[in-house]
């Protein structure tokens, strides 16, 4: 496949309250601005992962309770529902967003071996905001899951142990382009330097 120009993939990652939805939503306009006919494929975990854990699956019952105990979910949840989601509905066709991939350095592999299979090249776009920063976001927000302390604490913690190494491990990959961005400014200069990070402007 080395002959057939790669795919640019979009993965968004960064701290939980950095913007990382928002910046998506808003590189996907400026996509559609470019070429109107784009369609999207978006691998969103978090979400997916949230629904999970409130069913009554007996998965669910097992994942509660390891995070009740401060203990991170096994890396096999979120690759399964990333990948599951890629067999069953990507065309090849659609612009990828990420956001939520990888939560742990042990995706990282998968996610690249996915990035092989199709031909990609994936533009990480990293947002850089301190604790402070996230914190603030968090008790800001109003979900029911970001409003108490513990979880806020919780999340910070697990991006400093688990996120920032699988960050590493991407920033080192020859299939990765990465994109370091200041995340403390407003929406829109965040946006700008996306896009301008990109070469769309």
């Amino acid at each position: 496949m080395s002959n057939v120009s790669r795919q640019p993939v979009y993965l968004f990652i960064g701290q939980s309250g950095s913007g990382k939805g928002t910046q998506v939503t808003l590189l996907k306009a400026a996509l559609l601005k470019k070429d109107p006919t784009t369609t999207f494929f978006s691998i969103e975990t978090g979400d997916k992962f949230r629904e999970l854990i409130q069913s009554d699956r007996y998965t669910a019952k097992l994942t509660r309770t390891m995070m009740d105990k401060g203990e991170l979910p096994p890396a096999f949840l979120g690759v399964h529902m990333w990948s599951h989601d890629l067999i069953e509905r990507y065309d090849g066709v659609a612009t990828v967003t990420i956001d939520g991939t990888p939560r742990v350095p042990d995706e990282v592999p998968l996610l690249l071996s996915a990035a092989t299979l199709y031909n990609w090249t994936i533009h990480v776009i990293c947002l850089h905001t301190s604790d402070q920063w996230g914190y603030a976001r968090m008790k800001g927000r109003g979900r029911e899951d970001d409003m108490k302390e513990k979880e806020i604490t919780e999340r910070i913690h697990w991006f400093h142990t688990s996120v920032e190494p699988a960050i590493e491990l991407l920033r080192q990959s020859p299939l990765v382009v990465f994109h370091d961005i200041q995340g403390e400014q407003t929406i829109e200069q965040v946006h700008k330097d996306i896009c301008e990070a990109l070469g769309f402007s």
